[in-house]
């Protein structure tokens, strides 16, 4: 039994429940009368490929594995795991369905392509809402909007704080503006209309498990919606929400599969029985050490440390020997190494001047990507890789499928030095050390501290690796090459070290992340 004409979902990223904290005249109208709560729970991690994704296609992410440098550059085609958008319209060959987002991704690697569903981004959340009013003037049988801005601010200004906090009074205009626009077309009496938030954050970042970034707000307003507080729930849980009010039925609990429920005091008359987990285990979280604490990184390089970037909610050199300055928005993730990660690519990245290393010199880096990538990655250096013909001096370092590579450029021609992860690729985190050693001719390259893969190079080549002590950090020199691709990895504990590491040095590294 179809019990809505209409079903809208408003998603807005990085909210948590924050707005408890501040006015939202709009969100407080629409759900007076409603069922909701500020403590639905995020998934863990507490990102937004893994609960956008677990929202449209109602699974735990270790079951649909999405990630957010994978859904930027892979479409989704797991017909195993349908998204909500391909249940709805297998039930409703002939209906509307449009999916409206600021982040691209979802449309790109969440929703199916070849389905008919209108799938419209735009650059900012007012001209997004401008796209979701237009749609509604179709009077959609299904609409998910995903809103971005708020999560930027957090990313920005410190989740809780008065800039997040702002911004979040800014979207809630947008989200009454969306609401009154159903109530223009006729068809707000008729639809079942939801907003619930992927996750909040803690200090400029989120991915752990805080009481900042675990809970969400939840909440839907419409015909025969109880009104009161929802029992537990869980961000995945919409998929199952959606299926129920437009009668369509929801697949069996299925801990490989789909997982969804509908939670308690959501809908009167309803009786669905909740599978309660067991336990919710927070995720292990690890801190840095201080920069100068005893057996801490300076311990055990000292003035040998050139730079050195932790990137705990903070873009500082800890050295304070470098000026680092931003290309686009670093964002943080608390699930780092240790303490918490950044993220570079498509959305950001970093430009490091003032660096000064002789000749001979080193860097020791922690990177998190996907191990199928759709291309290589520009990890950091001083030349293009746009430029064809090679006429740079510099060198990059490039994460592939199956190993790292290096390249140096000498202004007419170049050479690269080749890691491989071995045949499986590579899974979480990996630490990556090279050495540049312009002396003897040869670079050095370190995969989870393991011995040493070396290959000899012209001296030429090594002529220009230090040219100007600046590179990027998350791209190529122009900044355009992950960008323009939409490439996302993490990155943490950055370190350039004066000289070539030998092994006395890898195990000290060893040691200290052990």
């Amino acid at each position: 039994m179809q019990r809505y004409k209409h079903v809208a979902v408003i998603g807005i990223d990085g909210m948590g429940n924050f707005n408890r904290h501040t006015e939202t005249p709009c969100m407080d109208r629409i759900f007076a009368h409603s069922a909701s709560t500020y403590h639905a729970m995020s998934m863990d991690p507490t990102i937004s490929a893994e609960n956008w994704g677990g929202m449209l296609l109602g699974a735990e992410p270790a079951v649909h594995g999405l990630t957010n440098g994978y859904i930027s550059c892979h479409a989704y085609r797991n017909k195993n795991l349908p998204s909500l958008f391909s249940r709805i319209r297998k039930a409703y060959p002939n209906s509307y369905l449009a999916s409206v987002v600021n982040w691209e991704p979802i449309n790109i690697g969440i929703v199916e392509n070849g389905i008919g569903v209108d799938k419209r981004t735009a650059d900012n959340d007012i001209l997004v809402t401008d796209e979701i009013i237009d749609c509604v003037n179709n009077k959609p049988l299904f609409l998910f909007v995903q809103l971005d801005e708020v999560d930027g601010a957090g990313h920005h200004f410190g989740y809780g704080t008065e800039g997040h906090l702002k911004k979040i009074t800014e979207i809630d205009a947008l989200v009454g503006r969306i609401y009154d626009e159903y109530v223009n077309q006729g068809i707000a009496e008729d639809t079942l209309f939801i907003c619930i938030s992927d996750h909040g954050g803690n200090n400029h970042g989120h991915g752990g498990w805080s009481e900042g970034e675990k809970y969400v707000f939840f909440a839907a307003a419409g015909r025969g919606v109880s009104d009161g507080k929802i029992g537990f729930a869980v961000t995945k849980d919409i998929s199952a929400v959606v299926l129920y009010a437009l009668g369509i039925e929801i697949p069996a609990y299925n801990p490989a599969g789909f997982t969804s429920q509908v939670p308690d005091g959501f809908f009167e008359n309803f009786n669905g029985l909740y599978n309660m987990p067991e336990i919710i285990q927070p995720p292990v979280q690890k801190f840095t050490p201080a920069f100068d604490f005893e057996e801490g990184i300076y311990d055990l390089f000292g003035d040998r440390l050139k730079l050195c970037m932790f990137f705990d909610n903070s873009l500082e050199d800890e050295t304070g020997k470098c000026t680092v300055s931003h290309c686009g928005n670093v964002k943080f993730y608390s699930n780092g190494v240790m303490g918490d990660a950044a993220e570079f690519g498509a959305t950001g990245s970093l430009i490091v001047d003032n660096l000064v290393i002789s000749r001979n010199f080193s860097l020791a880096f922690w990177l998190l990507a996907d191990s199928d990538l759709p291309g290589r990655i520009c990890v950091l250096g001083n030349k293009s890789l746009e430029n064809e013909h090679y006429q740079e001096k510099g060198f990059d370092i490039i994460l592939r499928n199956h190993s790292v590579m290096v390249q140096l450029g000498c202004g007419d021609d170049d050479t690269d030095s080749v890691t491989s992860f071995g045949a499986d690729g590579f899974r979480g985190w990996i630490h990556i050390a090279v050495s540049f050693d312009y002396a003897n001719k040869y670079l050095k390259t370190f995969v989870n501290f393991g011995p040493a893969h070396i290959d000899s190079a012209e001296r030429r080549f090594f002529e220009g690796v230090s040219k100007g002590g600046k590179f990027i950090i998350g791209d190529d020199s122009g900044t355009g090459y992950n960008k323009n691709r939409g490439l996302i990895f993490r990155m943490d504990d950055l370190l350039c070290i004066d000289g070539v590491l030998d092994d006395s040095d890898i195990d000290k590294l060893r040691k200290y992340y052990s």
